[in-house]
């Protein structure tokens, strides 16, 4: 039995979960399994309770969708946990939406593991849905490890399993015995709520599950959702910005994590490597800006054919002419972060309006500083 676990930002009545939860209603199910459907809404209460919403859709499965107070992805996810019935936990996004065997695909990737005693999760795949004209930019988050390396995970043999840096819960399923087995948080079992708003919560979870050294992921192309998630050149950056932002964060959180992720290196020594580059490299990154801009915005049909030589050396080389901005993003999010780690100032854990229209001129703040 599945229980599908779903934190959102979103209504219950926003047209992209209903997109999502129609996916899960045309479920094509193994004889003998079953699913739930939980939704939990961040936000969609402001005073301290929980309220049930009964679903608007005659469904099959009829999901279960409840509003708590604003308390982050992760405690939200925890809270799912406790009303779950399911032997199998699956964690998808908002707008994902699952092809008909996501759930049949999920079950026989786990029956493929077998019993194991060690812990393992299934990461399924998630494409990018495109857009009727895609551009380039669309065509760098589905073919370039812009954002997810999902092409990494397509070339590497099948059955391979991966570390804890692959727990991503955009389309991951485990047991339900296996996530409450993590080493515990401060809050209990589960996600640590203290990364919050958004983000490592799920690699901290793998981790504390797996442990540092141990692989335990098998990817399973055959289990796919849709990813309905555009963005523009701006947002992609605001996200990096996120990113960075919530490493001081996962710095006093899992201590060993950050220091796997960044090199060793401490808080106090990136927060001044990191200063000393986003000083020197502010007029590089204006004009890399406004050539990034010029290229994303351009139809992905001038680009050469699919799967040509050409294509990946084209995509490969604009992947490699954005990371000065990415980290850029990434840095100035951290150096803003170190002020915001403790968890009482959580709720202030927002970007700070690099969106589009701003870049050029925050790049120039940037350099004056």
């Amino acid at each position: 039995r599945f229980s599908v676990l779903i934190a959102s930002r979103a209504a219950p009545a926003d047209p992209v979960l209903a997109w999502v939860l129609e996916g899960f209603a045309r479920q094509r199910l193994r004889p003998g399994d079953a699913m739930e459907i939980l939704v939990g809404v961040d936000g969609g209460v402001t005073n301290g309770g929980e309220a049930a919403v009964l679903p608007s859709a005659d469904m099959r499965n009829a999901p279960r969708v409840i509003a708590y107070p604003r308390l982050g992805a992760a405690a939200v996810r925890n809270r799912l946990r406790t009303l779950a019935t399911g032997d199998m936990l699956l964690f998808v996004n908002a707008d994902t939406r699952p092809e008909p065997d996501l759930l049949a695909a999920h079950a026989a990737a786990h029956d493929r593991l077998g019993a194991s005693e060690s812990p393992r999760m299934v990461l399924g795949d998630a494409p990018f849905e495109l857009p009727a004209v895609p551009t380039v930019l669309d065509t760098l988050f589905a073919e370039t490890p812009m954002i997810f390396f999902y092409r990494r995970l397509h070339d590497a043999p099948p059955g391979v399993l991966h570390d804890w840096r692959h727990a991503w819960t955009l389309n991951l399923s485990m047991r339900a015995a296996d996530f409450d087995r993590a080493a515990p948080t401060p809050a209990g079992p589960g996600f640590d709520e203290r990364l919050r708003p958004i983000y490592y919560e799920d690699l901290d979870l793998a981790w504390r599950l797996l442990g540092p050294d141990t692989p335990g992921i098998l990817f399973e192309p055959a289990a796919r959702v849709l990813h309905r998630h555009p963005m523009s050149f701006g947002q992609y950056l605001d996200r990096e910005e996120m990113l960075g932002l919530m490493a001081p964060v996962l710095a006093r959180t899992n201590p060993p994590m950050f220091a796997a992720l960044f090199g060793g290196q401490n808080v106090a020594q990136l927060a001044a490597e990191f200063a000393t580059w986003v000083r020197m490299d502010a007029e590089m990154h204006h004009w890399i800006w406004t050539r990034m801009n010029e290229w994303a915005a351009l139809p992905a049909n001038i680009l050469p054919p699919l799967e040509s030589p050409q294509r990946r050396r084209t995509l490969e080389a604009l992947y490699q002419m954005h990371i000065p901005l990415k980290r850029l993003a990434f840095r100035t999010g951290f150096l803003r972060g170190i002020e915001l780690a403790e968890d009482a100032r959580w709720t202030e854990r927002k970007q700070a309006g690099v969106v589009s229209g701003q870049w050029p001129d925050a790049i120039r703040v940037v350099r004056c500083q």
